[in-house]
């Protein structure tokens, strides 16, 4: 079964103006699915309420009882394995998250820089849906960096992996504000 990821659009529903997959959009696309799968793999954005779970249902045909999935905390050891090691491992999956959202927005803005080329309601979705994971990813990072403040003093350096991921959040979520007006624009145009 196919991983995805889900999200609430930003774009209206009653627009259905569709155009023809560029290269570029597919592009968008492919690594919009590329970190949504990644982030899920690695535990980074793993589901830990009632809405997660019921989305996991809808989106991977698990239920919590068919798949207990630890929270990302639990799964790197915050509170058995040796602080240094959670340290490195937190600022490096924090990094990495970083980095793969960062080649996601790189595509976005490679769809928003032609100006002749119109947007799909699908490059706009898998974008969400990238910067939703993101998210859910940057919220179990400082979650385990709060836990492990608890154990120790020293987590700066998972601590500014973490502000640095929410920095490049910060600027995908204004992408997708432009790639989403411009979806909008698009679909006004038409009528």
């Amino acid at each position: 079964m196919a991983t995805g990821c889900a999200t609430v659009s930003m774009v209206s529903g009653e627009t259905t103006f569709e155009t023809a997959i560029t290269e570029e959009q597919s592009a968008l696309r492919t690594a919009s699915d590329e970190f949504c799968a990644t982030a899920h793999d690695k535990g980074w954005a793993v589901n830990s309420n009632g809405f997660a779970n019921l989305t996991t249902l809808l989106i991977h045909g698990e239920s919590a009882v068919d798949r207990s999935e630890a929270s990302y905390a639990d799964q790197i050891g915050v509170a058995t394995e040796p602080a240094a090691d959670v340290i490195t491992r937190i600022a490096g999956d924090a990094q990495a998250a970083r980095l793969g959202l960062v080649g996601v927005t790189t595509e976005a803005q490679t769809v928003l820089a032609q100006a002749e080329t119109d947007t799909a309601r699908a490059d706009v979705t898998s974008f969400e849906r990238a910067l939703v994971r993101a998210q859910r990813a940057h919220r179990n990072f400082t979650a385990a960096v709060e836990q492990l403040s608890l154990r120790t003093s020293d987590v700066a350096e998972a601590d500014e992996a973490v502000t640095a991921l929410a920095d490049e959040i910060d600027a995908a979520r204004r992408v997708a504000d432009d790639l989403a007006a411009r979806y909008a624009s698009i679909g006004e145009a038409s009528i």
